[in-house]
């Protein structure tokens, strides 16, 4: 299992390239961030959910890392919500 940090892969094809090689070898992969804020943010839980969803990871939406997480959250495995423009989560 190894910890796949888009930030530290470069663009979105190196980070493909990455999944595609740990597919093809057999070798698990589970998200990771850097404490990505913004936009930034989106992306890595659209690429969770993509590529991971059954797998640990540490990128989940931010009401998660609160002290007393409201009511509500999602549970996991979380379904891709893509937005209607760009490639990010998408907004509720």
């Amino acid at each position: 299992m190894v910890n796949l940090k888009p930030s530290r892969l470069g663009g979105l094809r190196s980070l493909c390239d990455a999944y595609d090689y740990c597919a093809e070898r057999g070798i698990g992969a589970y998200g990771g961030g850097q404490f990505e804020l913004g936009p930034g943010r989106g992306q890595i839980q659209y690429l969770a959910s993509l590529f991971h969803a059954d797998t640990p990871n540490d990128v989940a939406p931010g009401g998660y890392n609160l002290p007393e997480p409201p009511p509500g959250l999602p549970s996991s495995p979380m379904p891709p919500a893509p937005s209607q423009t760009g490639f990010r989560w998408g907004e509720p």
